[in-house]
This record gives C-alpha cells, structure tokens and sequence, in this order.
C-alpha cells in the first residue's frame, strides 16, 4: 500500500484559551504579544500526518512482521492477536512552525509557542483519527507508541521509519542517532482495530 501523506491541516488555537492556560490579562502587553506570535504561529504551522496500512505477514511470540519489517514486542503480538493490519504513522506539529519558533529569541514566548506547537501536533493527531474512520471504517482504534511500554523500546520507532520509508523528505521529520524526533513536537506509532 501507499503511504498517504496530510499536510492541509486546519490549525487554529484558541486565544482566550491560551489566555486561561498562562494566566495572562487580555489586556496586557504580553497578551498583546501572544496574539501577534499565535497569529504568525497559524499562518506559518503546516501540521502533517505521514501513515500507510500495512498488513501483519507472520507473527512470532515477541514479535510481528510487518511489510518485511520486524517488529518486536510481547505486548505488540500480544495486541495485535486478532488484528491483520496496522497503520503505522508519523504526525508531527511541522518543521516550519518549530524552526520559526526555535528562532525566537526571547525564553518566555519559546514557552509560549512551545504549546501551540503541542497544539498543532493534537490538530495533526485529530485529522490522523478523522481519516482512518472515513476511509477505512475504523472507528474502534487502540494506539501503541514505541518508548512508552518498557516492552517496546523506542529504538524500534527505527522501525516504524523504515515502513513508511522517508519521512524526511515528506513531512521533514527526522530521528536522531539517539532515536530523538526532530520537529521535537512529534510522534510515531501505530493504530490497529480494537473492540
């Protein structure tokens, strides 16, 4: 199968939220400057979503195999018992908005953007969901993150790379030597049905 790619992503945070979430006066100077930066923020954010569906071939007691790739965990096969696809995917807040973010100067509003960031990756998350109940009717998903069970280490996000093949080059995400992702607002996994 393809691997689709989601790059018009509907990215818009909600001021008055923001406002609550650093207990900021909407009348103060800082909020005045939080507008300014969350409006550049939604102009420059491209939210994407890089994922295939890929079918489990054979199946091992800690292991699964999936598109020639060797996945290992006891509770992946464990998880993935009944279950004959899988939808490994990348989302990520965007290389555009992070680098801009990262180039401001001042701590306090690289705070500021660091949850809108959060914000565009939840927006990237949603439209992954969204799409997987529209084209593939899958509207009952469980959802298995490399590095978030000590069973799966995250060094198999590697992996998970290597289905989807260059994420890079699509959505500009890339996994350091030490299995870091850059935009550091990112996340790589896998969605399976589940009752």
């Amino acid at each position: 199968m393809s691997v689709n790619i989601l790059d018009h992503i509907a990215f818009q945070p909600d001021i008055n939220s923001l406002f609550e979430m650093f207990y900021m006066e909407r009348d103060s100077d800082d909020a005045q400057r939080l507008i300014e930066l969350t409006d550049m923020a939604r102009q420059i954010g491209r939210p994407k979503v890089m994922y295939r569906e890929a079918s489990i071939d054979a199946r091992g007691n800690d292991y699964i195999i999936a598109e020639d790739i060797k996945l290992t965990s006891h509770m992946l096969r464990m998880n993935l018992e009944s279950t004959h696809k899988i939808y490994p995917y990348i989302l990520t807040c965007g290389r555009e908005l992070a680098d801009w973010a990262a180039s401001l100067d001042d701590m306090l509003e690289q705070f500021w953007m660091d949850k809108v960031m959060e914000i565009a990756l939840e927006a990237a998350t949603t439209a992954f969901e969204t799409h997987l109940k529209v084209h593939y009717n899958l509207c009952s998903t469980s959802n298995m993150n490399p590095g978030s069970l000590e069973n799966w280490p995250i060094s198999q996000q590697e992996k998970l790379f290597d289905i989807l093949g260059d994420p890079y080059d699509k959505i500009g995400v890339e996994l350091t030597d030490s299995y870091l992702m850059l935009p550091i607002k990112s996340l790589c996994g896998i969605r399976f049905y589940s009752d």
